[in-house]
């Protein structure tokens, strides 16, 4: 028997992953199920018969292999280094149809999806989601666990650290330094960057963190 597929989550996210899993090996792949990540109520809908309990209740067998199907960069980072530590190994999903150069330093557990594209020198961490058309410029690193949404752009040499959430369309600009924790707000600019913890919206974008509510 090969190696079976696990999602950890059962969100809308933990389809997505399913259904490119799908795109990607037809029907050859062995698909296990989903894992209920910390007890969610779950929202797996035409594929609920393939939920297999709480993930608390499951061990891991040898030809398991896990992909995180978790879109929120807390949860992805909390559900990565719980089953890391349960001996999980990670696949990382990447779709056919994006541009990912060979010398591309990537970690584990990341979730490329349709037609992204990553420039030269490109350094990535772990348990990372590409939502699709996602570019990444020359010479970016990008540390752990971050989320970034459909057609957003991150240009040359700028520096991502970890659990941030990127909106869709929006744009980090050259030699930008985030750090972590933070939610950047669809189509928002960030020129320079910025530390942790923070909301950032507009062009150019400015903390708004204390002005929500």
């Amino acid at each position: 028997m090969g190696q079976r597929i696990v999602i950890i989550g059962n969100s809308s996210s933990a389809r997505e992953c399913y259904w490119a899993v799908r795109d990607m090996l037809g029907d050859a792949f062995l698909f296990k199920g989903f894992l209920a990540f910390e007890g969610f109520a779950g929202q797996l809908r035409e594929l609920a018969e393939y939920e297999l309990g709480p993930d608390e209740n499951f061990t891991p067998e040898p030809d398991d292999m896990f992909i995180i199907g978790i879109g929120k960069p807390t949860l992805r980072h909390k559900a990565y280094v719980k089953w890391k530590e349960k001996g999980a190994r990670f696949l990382n999903l990447i779709h056919p149809l994006s541009c990912i150069p060979p010398a591309t330093q990537l970690g584990e557990a990341n979730i490329i999806t349709q037609a992204c594209y990553f420039s030269c020198n490109v350094t990535i961490g772990n348990a990372n989601y590409f939502n699709g058309n996602v570019v990444l410029g020359h010479d970016v690193t990008i540390g752990e666990a971050n989320f970034f949404g459909a057609f957003s752009l991150v240009m040359g040499d700028a520096r991502i650290g970890s659990q941030n959430s990127f909106g869709v369309r929006s744009t980090v600009l050259p030699s930008a330094t985030i750090g972590d924790n933070n939610t950047i707000a669809p189509g928002a600019f960030i020129y320079k960057g910025c530390r942790d913890g923070r909301l950032m919206a507009g062009n150019p974008a400015l903390d708004i963190t204390g002005e929500c509510i």
